[in-house]
C-alpha cells in the first residue's frame, strides 16, 4: 500500500526511472553500467534517463557535506516573523546572506522558516545582532538550536 501510494505521487516516473533514482539515492557515483546490468537495460538507456530527470528537475546529484565535518558545529532553525508587505524584501536579504542554508515559506504565525549554520554560539549570536535582527520588515524571530540530529535523510523513494 505504501509503495502504491508513493508512486502515484510521481505518476510520470515508470519503473526504470525508479530503479535509477534508487540505485543513485545509495551511491550517487554508482556506474551507469552497474545500474543498466541491475536494470536489465542498456548503459545508454540509463544515461539518457539520467540526463532527462535532471533536466526535469526530478533529481540533482550532488555532494552533500557534513556541516559538522565541515566546521560549522552549530546549527539553528530560525522562524520568522516578517510584515506582509516586505515579504520579497525580506526573502532577498535573507537569500543574500551566506550564513542562511534555507529559507521556507510557511504558514501561520512566522512566515519563513530557515536554517542557519555557522561554527560557534558567538558567531550565531554575532549573526542575529548584526545581520538577522537589523533586516527591516522582519517584526519577530524564534530561534531553535538544533541540539543533536537524530535523523537526516535524503532517500526519497524506495
Amino acid at each position: 500500500m505504501e509503495e502504491t501510494f508513493r508512486r502515484s505521487l510521481y505518476p510520470e516516473l515508470d519503473d526504470i526511472d525508479y530503479g535509477i533514482i534508487r540505485a543513485l539515492q545509495v551511491n550517487a557515483r554508482l556506474p551507469f553500467t552497474q545500474i543498466a546490468k541491475d536494470l536489465g537495460v542498456t548503459e545508454k538507456t540509463i544515461r539518457m534517463r539520467v540526463q532527462q530527470l535532471q533536466d526535469e528537475g526530478a533529481l540533482s546529484l550532488v555532494g552533500i557535506v557534513n556541516p559538522v565535518k565541515a566546521g560549522f558545529h552549530v546549527q539553528a532553525m530560525i522562524q520568522v516573523a516578517v510584515d506582509a508587505e516586505k515579504l520579497d524584501d525580506v526573502v532577498a536579504a535573507l537569500t543574500d546572506t551566506v550564513e542562511i542554508r534555507l529559507i521556507v515559506l510557511t504558514s501561520g504565525e512566522y512566515q519563513l522558516f530557515t536554517q542557519v549554520l555557522v561554527t560557534s554560539n558567538e558567531e550565531l549570536s554575532q549573526f542575529l545582532i548584526k545581520k538577522l535582527y537589523k533586516i527591516p520588515g522582519i517584526s519577530k524571530t524564534n530561534v531553535i538550536n538544533e541540539l543533536k540530529i537524530l535523523k537526516s535523510k535524503y532517500n526519497f523513494i524506495r
